[in-house]
């Protein structure tokens, strides 16, 4: 969570003086603590058309991986499974079993959630799974007012995991009348757009509460992957609000439920800027110590969402203080 920034900016002709045919630059530091999460609730957002019944099995297999993470610090945890077919009205956005809220609480909830994420292969071969979790967060629900009641909780940081291999194709009344998957790709200008997206799930936490978007979804070439295909919108919102990305195409999900496991207990890798950063200026530091850029192990910078991504070594420990210094570019706001 960032708690504090501070602005400098040449205001004065006295301190330009020299500088009339430069342009003052905004310089911002912006703070963030490494501070294990307290309470998270995580919604599982899984394609359930006819090519997913492995990679149902796989998060199954592998959901105590995620578990490790969060046990290692004592998180408090809700958790629910939603499908990405929102052509059933009835069953669109709510949460899955019962009970539909699984906690550390609930008697035998390491298989309560095998089965539910288990959801088959019936759905619709349009996956909407970023407007199915909006709708799933949205209160109320169009058909069932009370179903995820219980779910969301103030103060606690939100979690979404998308698993598709499949594209999202949310889009809000745009290809209605039109039959067959096949037209989220070949008429993709009637999708909502993801900047959009974005600006709806910005909403969905109030001051002070974090969100955190993570996507499991087909990578740019699937080879060994049959039927899979590039999860770009998936991915957009992943950047977007910092989570985690993996291959759905993975053979075993050791590695990205662990990874998601961490992000859900407070270990963070990616933060996002006040501003969009002139990225030759950016410095960061983690406690008393310069951390340089690097996609092995230190940080990366995505010019498009004004986001810091850290990787491997460079992701900071529980309980550091992270700082970004940089100028704020011109193109900003």
């Amino acid at each position: 969570m960032k708690i504090q920034h501070g602005i400098l900016l040449c205001l004065s002709a006295l301190a330009c003086k020299g500088s009339e045919n430069k342009i003052s630059r905004l310089s911002q530091t912006d703070t963030f603590h490494q501070v294990p999460t307290n309470m998270v609730d995580v919604l599982w957002v899984v394609d359930n058309s006819h090519s997913m019944a492995d990679e149902q099995e796989k998060i199954a297999d592998r959901f105590g991986e995620f578990l490790s993470g969060l046990e290692e610090v004592g998180v408090d945890w809700h958790m629910g499974v939603i499908s990405t077919d929102l052509d059933d009205v009835a069953q669109a956005g709510v949460l899955r079993g019962e009970p539909k809220v699984l906690s550390v609480d609930t008697p035998g909830y390491l298989d309560l959630f095998r089965e539910r994420v288990q959801l088959g292969t019936e759905g619709s071969d349009k996956e909407k799974g970023i407007d199915a979790a909006f709708e799933a967060l949205s209160f109320p629900l169009v058909v069932n007012v009370d179903a995820n009641d219980g779910f969301r909780r103030a103060g606690a940081m939100l979690m979404i995991n998308y698993f598709s291999d499949e594209n999202d194709c949310s889009d809000r009344g745009g290809l209605i009348g039109v039959e067959g998957g096949q037209a989220c790709y070949g008429q993709s200008d009637k999708l909502a757009p993801v900047a959009e997206l974005i600006r709806d799930y910005r909403g969905l936490v109030d001051e002070g509460e974090r969100l955190m978007v993570s996507a499991i979804v087909g990578p740019a070439i699937a080879d060994g992957c049959e039927g899979s295909k590039p999860g770009t919108r998936y991915q957009t919102m992943a950047k977007a609000f910092g989570g985690v990305q993996g291959n759905i195409c993975d053979t075993d999900f050791s590695e990205i439920m662990a990874d998601l496991g961490l992000e859900a207990g407070g270990m963070s890798t990616s933060f996002i800027l006040e501003h969009f950063a002139v990225e030759e200026s950016i410095e960061v530091f983690v406690d008393e110590d310069t951390i340089g850029p690097s996609a092995e192990d230190g940080w990366t910078y995505d010019n498009e969402y004004h986001v810091i991504h850290f990787h491997g070594a460079g992701v900071p420990p529980r309980g550091s203080r992270i700082q970004v210094a940089y100028d704020v570019a011109k193109n900003d706001g």
